[in-house]
């Protein structure tokens, strides 16, 4: 269990968690000079069970907060601290609603420093206290009264945690690995260390993850869990990691590590936006904040989408867009804080860890939102499927949010839904939609038809363009390959249309089009481009493109790019190329690997990996390339 400590400057937090620990958590020679908390401080009490409590130590004083912001998430319990002489302080009030914004729910009260005041000032407190908590909707699992320099109460407070470890769920550590990094140092013959908070999933000595946002990948080499040696971390452990592959000064607090391919970074975050009940003005729309995620901070603005203010005390949905990256998943909690950072102002749950930069406020965009708000993955597919004529992206969805059981999430789904697209089905719809799409696809390539005896057919960009909705191209590949399958329509190169539909050339066309055809389909090696099979078949550079432009209409041949024509049967023939390619380099092929196995020549290798790309046959990383 992981504990935090909340509470004004110099109201004691330290001094209680030594007397309860034994562990002094002033870790820098700056504060035990000042006597006051700069930056996190760790300390940790082992149960007879095997247990183990966890306390963060968070700076109390008001410069200091953006520290306390970083070390505060993904905890368990908050440990409220209210000094009896003071009583309930700004910065008190300021570390509750902090706790508030980041989820935390249960929290016990310790009233210190009773020694120095009358008991009825004590029980004034415990008052003040309980009201301040009441408001902020938090439920008080115990108050307890103490002096820490006299070991008063310590034994009672300590059992109320006792007690609270057992209720506390077994973490699931299921999704993949994610800790926010809030320290980096070296250790002397072991190298780079860093520690932060577990937020998810599991990792074990020798594990391979990635630093974010660098991608660069690091080992495992030995894990602190709890500051014990342990073969593992999960979910909500304070945990130490030695990394290998990496140096100190490659790695700064802020930064998550991770399984590899989890995390991608953001600028645009969607979020359910709570403003403080405390604060005396509306927020504005584009208001300038400090953002805090994990234990990472950024600059940037709140866009407002549903109005253009948000009063105290009110939620909404909102764009928080950061001038630095961060790295949320769904239901993370993001905290903001005023312009000049001295003040908290509102908090975000997040919905969507990558907004879009363009039509964020617009109706559908914010029913989407509204239907992906739901804690229960499949409950939010299934809203967002009934929402989605275009079909859903169910595989980023379940890594916006940590799942790694993506078979698992589908079939809990209520709705008749069917999978597409080349990589195997991480894209859905709903089966009622899929049917429209298909009846509308016949009538448009019907259409074209009928009114354009020029050609054979539309192309695909073409088709999509006389579809109302719009649909995006892999969807529309994919209902186009089915129709194809079911014999309903047929496809000649890029050309779609009805099995008996043709269309004869003009005789005029016939003999430029055999000197072409004989020109392009060689034997081995590269295809002429534009202008040397201009040469060949003796027209000019513009006349050969107008004639190949027409040609394309019927089917004949493909363009690639500017300057490059194909027929149909040599882009199959790439497509082979590709997948043997991707059968012999199976974590990815280069476009020197693909010209050696397809025998064609360099330019012509790269221009057609990128129409490739384009039709989807192949996805780019990086340098590489795999088929979809």
């Amino acid at each position: 269990m992981i504990v935090a400590t909340a509470g004004h400057v110099d109201h004691g937090k330290t001094s209680l968690i030594h007397a309860l620990t034994g562990i002094d958590t002033d870790r820098l020679p700056e504060e035990k000079k000042r006597g006051l908390t700069i930056d996190l401080g760790f300390a940790y009490l082992a149960l007879p069970s095997g247990d183990v409590i966890g306390f963060i130590d968070v700076p109390g004083h008001e410069r200091f907060v953006r520290n306390m912001v970083a070390g505060v998430a993904g905890i368990d319990l908050g440990l409220v601290v209210v000094a009896a002489d003071d009583g309930v302080m700004p910065q008190t009030r300021e570390h509750v609603a902090v706790l508030g914004l980041l989820g935390v729910t249960r929290v016990v009260v310790a009233v210190t420093k009773i020694d120095r005041v009358e008991p009825t000032r004590t029980e004034q407190v415990g008052i003040e206290v309980r009201e301040l908590l009441e408001q902020a909707g938090m439920t008080l699992v115990g108050l307890v009264e103490t002096a820490a320099p006299v070991y008063r109460g310590i034994d009672a407070l300590r059992e109320i945690l006792v007690n609270e470890t057992t209720l506390l769920a077994q973490a699931n550590t299921e999704g993949g690995f994610r800790l926010a990094v809030d320290r980096v140092f070296i250790v002397k013959g072991a190298g780079v260390v860093v520690t932060g908070t577990v937020h998810a999933g599991r990792v074990e000595n020798g594990g391979r993850l990635t630093l974010m946002p660098s991608g660069r990948e690091v080992r495992v080499r030995t894990i602190h869990a709890q500051d014990q040696p342990s073969s593992s971390a999960g979910k909500g452990d304070r945990a130490a990691l030695n990394l290998a592959g990496i140096d100190q000064d490659e790695v700064v607090r802020g930064d998550w590590v991770v399984t590899r391919g989890l995390l991608k970074p953001s600028l645009r975050i969607d979020v359910m936006l709570e403003v403080l009940a405390g604060e005396t003005t509306a927020l504005k729309h584009w208001t300038p904040v400090h953002v805090h995620h994990g234990s990472g901070r950024s600059t940037g603005r709140i866009a407002i989408l549903e109005g253009g203010s948000m009063a105290p005390g009110e939620s909404g949905l909102a764009q928080i867009v950061v001038d630095e990256p961060l790295m949320p998943v769904f239901a993370d909690r993001i905290v903001l804080r005023d312009q000049s950072a001295r003040r908290t102002i509102a908090g975000g749950r997040v919905i969507d860890p990558h907004g879009p930069v363009r039509g964020r406020a617009k109706p559908q965009r914010i029913a989407w939102l509204r239907a992906a708000d739901r804690q229960d993955p499949a409950a939010a597919l299934d809203a967002l499927l009934v929402l989605s004529p275009g079909g859903v992206d169910a595989g980023g969805l379940a890594q916006t949010r940590n799942l790694t059981d993506y078979a698992g999430l589908v079939e809990r789904l209520s709705g008749d839904a069917l999978s597409w697209g080349r990589s195997g089905g991480h894209h859905l719809i709903l089966r009622e939609h899929w049917d429209v799409l298909i009846t509308a696809v016949l009538a448009a390539v019907a259409a074209d038809h009928e009114n354009r005896q020029d050609r054979l057919g539309p192309s695909l960009p073409v088709l999509r363009a006389a579809l109302a909705s719009r649909p995006g191209q892999d969807l529309l590949d994919a209902v186009v390959r089915e129709l194809v399958t079911q014999e309903r329509l047929s496809r000649r190169g890029a050309i779609i249309h009805q099995p008996d539909h043709t269309v004869e050339l003009a005789g005029k066309d016939r003999e430029p089009w055999k000197a072409i055809e004989k020109a392009l389909v060689v034997e081995s090696g590269s295809p002429p481009a534009l202008f040397p099979l201009a040469d060949q078949v003796s027209l000019s550079p513009g006349d050969l493109e107008r004639f190949l432009e027409r040609m394309a209409g019927f089917g004949l041949v493909v363009k690639i790019a500017h300057n490059r024509y194909l027929t149909p049967a040599q882009i199959e023939a790439a497509e082979r190329s590709a997948q043997r390619t991707a059968q012999d380099f199976p974590d990815g092929f280069s476009a020197a690997q693909f010209r050696d196995v397809a025998g064609i020549g360099r330019n012509l290798a790269i221009d057609l990996l990128e129409h490739l790309d384009r039709t989807g046959v192949t996805r780019r990383l990086g340098d590489l390339r795999m088929t979809a």
